[in-house]
């Protein structure tokens, strides 16, 4: 009668446990937690014949100081920490088991020789055991600012995944990056974006993910004071769009004036009636779509205005004046 994988895999377990028990070494059934996995820490991943197999591998390595085992796969999992210094959590189908309960014998001839640093065991074709560089893995992911990431180990392969927080974009088409042999990730300096501010002081906002020729700015604040205050967007020193609402300056009262400014010149500004109440909150619209820049003010349109340089594509939003910016958004 054909035994089911079960089966063999109690029967395998059962000789292990013979086989190391006879040196009254280990009993694999106390050190062997069940459906247990540890997160982040793989640096090696490969077939194994069986969970003492995949111990041996481990015990060879100077950096193992754990290892899991997935059942179905046989896929042994050598990890860079221990159950004392990294998360172990429930998973069906996996073993797993700190590396200091396994005596140093089940290397075989690695066991007369220490390896350290980058180094693990390997037996030679003279079956001579010594110590040879060793891959052990990546390291922890590189932080991305505005990202959570999701990975499973830092193997040779091992591909972690991005996703921007809440108020960042994604700058580019790939959000994973991958363990490369070199023991480097691959770089996503730049990924994620904030593209929406809350609360925010006045300075330069950069757009998110560069220069642009398509945007949309939303802006809500509130006039403090009775003068004046502005929106610029610019592309270095060029004010390609400059919005200016003056409550009351000069002798000028409720009027949005609108200009530009290339190569320190200003152009010729527009000007338009608008009530405007100090401490009355104002939510400002300005979209940039082929070549076009629209002024929207509290959802009623100002004035469109063809960018005076064409073509070109800003890079930057500020404010200026008396106003207290609750929000702002650039899309």
């Amino acid at each position: 009668m054909q035994m089911s994988n079960h089966s063999k895999f109690v029967l395998l377990i059962l000789g292990i446990m013979k086989f190391v028990s006879g040196d009254n070494c280990l009993d694999v059934y106390s050190v062997l937690q069940h459906d247990m996995y540890m997160e982040h820490q793989v640096f090696r991943k490969f077939w194994s014949q069986s969970p003492y197999a995949c111990a041996s591998e481990c015990l060879m390595s100077s950096a193992c100081l754990s290892f899991g085992f997935e059942k179905k796969t046989h896929t042994c999992l050598v990890n860079s920490k221990s159950s004392d210094t990294a998360n172990v959590v429930h998973r069906t189908g996996f073993l797993f088991s700190d590396i200091q309960h396994w005596p140093k014998s089940l290397s075989g001839r690695c066991a007369q020789i220490t390896c350290h640093d980058n180094t693990g065991c390997e037996v030679t074709r003279l079956g001579l055991a010594r110590c040879a560089q060793e891959f052990q893995g990546c390291g922890h992911p590189p932080e991305v600012t505005g990202a959570s990431i999701t990975y499973d180990g830092h193997y040779q392969g091992a591909v972690a995944t991005y996703s921007c927080d809440p108020d960042f974009r994604i700058c580019y088409q790939t959000v994973t990056s991958t363990c490369l042999s070199s023991g480097l990730w691959e770089s996503l300096a730049g990924l994620c974006r904030q593209y929406k501010w809350h609360d925010p002081i006045k300075g330069r906002f950069s757009f998110p993910c560069g220069p642009s020729s398509k945007f949309r700015l939303v802006f809500i604040g509130t006039p403090t004071e009775a003068t004046k205050w502005g929106i610029k967007i610019a592309k270095g020193a060029d004010s390609l769009f400059y919005v200016e609402f003056r409550l009351g300056y000069n002798g000028v009262i409720n009027t949005v004036v609108i200009n530009t400014e290339v190569g320190g010149v200003w152009g010729t500004e527009k000007r338009f009636h608008r009530a405007m109440t100090v401490w009355k909150t104002m939510e400002i619209q300005i979209t940039l779509q082929d070549g076009v820049y629209r002024l929207v003010v509290d959802g009623a349109s100002i004035h469109n205005l063809t960018g005076r340089v064409s073509g070109a594509k800003p890079d930057q939003v500020s404010f200026v004046g008396d106003v207290s910016a609750r929000m702002m958004e650039l899309m």
